[in-house]
């Protein structure tokens, strides 16, 4: 019986994330250029802001500081993270993230329930958000640059996934669970 409370206990913490919300215009690195610039996070910021949000909500330290909008940038700048001023997918595998490709809208709601990082493409095409959670069509979200927390399924262009290598966060979890109940 404890263990099926430990796994069902250690299920509910993988699933509720505790995402930030990094704003790409926020005056601690909204001036920034962008990788090789000239545009800055500010402009067109909104996808490395919602990676840093996920990269931050696994506690992930970039170069011993926080993850955020500027520390990931500064990163992705020194080890090939851009393309141009494009932002390469694959970059972030060497923090446990592991870039699964671009679904439907509805497969990223599917990926969501896998514990799985979502990031929506919305407005057309043109931005970039964090998905938290869903709810029937609806996508809740955490987005850099608007004051908006949801956006329907129809709106969404595409949903990139990465699953997340978390056995170091699962351990840690088990072994809070298991002290918590002895």
């Amino acid at each position: 019986m404890k263990i099926l409370a430990l796994v069902l206990i250690t299920l509910a913490i993988v699933s509720a994330r505790d995402y930030p919300l990094f704003k790409q215009c926020d005056d601690s690195w909204g001036s920034e250029e962008l990788g090789p610039g000239p545009k800055t996070i500010c402009r067109i910021g909104c996808l490395i802001s919602s990676v840093s949000m996920a990269l931050n909500s696994y506690g992930v330290q970039i170069d011993g500081q926080e993850a955020n909008p500027s520390t990931l940038n500064q990163w992705l700048s020194q080890n090939g993270g851009y393309s141009s001023q494009l932002f390469v997918w694959g970059s972030v595998s060497s923090f446990g993230f592991s870039y699964q490709g671009q679904v439907s809208a509805e497969e990223g709601k599917e990926a969501l329930d896998q514990s799985n990082v979502v990031i929506l493409n919305v407005r057309n095409g043109g931005h970039w958000v964090l998905a938290t959670s869903y709810d029937g069509d609806t996508f809740y979200v955490n987005d850099p640059g608007y004051d908006c927390s949801t956006y329907s399924a129809s709106e969404v262009e595409v949903a990139a996934v990465f699953s997340v290598s978390s056995s170091s966060f699962l351990a840690e979890a088990y072994n809070f669970i298991n002290n918590f109940l002895n």
